[in-house]
């Protein structure tokens, strides 16, 4: 297993899905994940230290955790099958391990908000890794896009559907192709 950490989330110019972007720096790989739009919020609002007025699912998950004293030890993205990507979390309560499948946008949402180390089999690593290059590294635009698309979500999700639709207009004037959205399958 071989030690990663979220480098972002970015969109898809091709697809125009979601995918969470994790760094291997041993081999200098970057593996992309795909998820779903609620789970990359999810992820890009924790590494923005942005919370909510109220706690979303995977704060929910860490507040039960916290209040059964269970620690999450580790996150294994452990397999790779029919491009579908599996992950487990370790947490151990009362002296005793548990492994939990999950889906790996969730395990590594929970990773980030317990500060718990998130481990891809090499094997996984190998199939699905690209190498990393400065290049890579997100443009001005894609950021941007990136940022109204997070508060596309936040505005939809409270229901402040007039912002929403500001949002998506900027968004579609930056990239016109991004009304144009499919959402690939974690």
């Amino acid at each position: 297993m071989v030690a990663v950490v979220v480098q972002g989330v970015v969109v898809d110019p091709v697809t125009r899905g979601f995918a969470v972007i994790l760094r291997d720096d041993l081999n200098s790989k970057w593996l992309p994940i795909y998820v779903g739009p609620f789970e990359a919020q999810s992820i890009a609002l924790e590494m923005e230290n942005t919370k909510l007025p109220r706690p979303g699912t995977h704060d929910l998950i860490k507040i039960i955790l916290d209040n059964l004293h269970a620690n999450v030890i580790k996150v294994n993205i452990n397999d790779l099958k029919d491009n579908t990507f599996y992950a487990s979390i370790t947490v151990e309560a009362n002296g005793e391990q548990k492994e939990i499948d999950s889906r790996p946008s969730d395990a590594i949402a929970v990773a980030l908000r317990s500060k718990a180390p998130i481990l891809v089999s090499e094997k996984v690593i190998d199939q699905a890794g690209m190498d990393a290059h400065p290049h890579h590294n997100m443009d001005e635009k894609t950021k941007k896009l990136n940022s109204l698309q997070v508060k596309l979500n936040e505005a939809i999700e409270k229901e402040n559907y007039e912002d929403a639709a500001k949002l998506r207009d900027e968004i579609t004037q930056i990239n016109p192709d991004a009304s144009r959205k499919t959402k690939p399958a974690e």
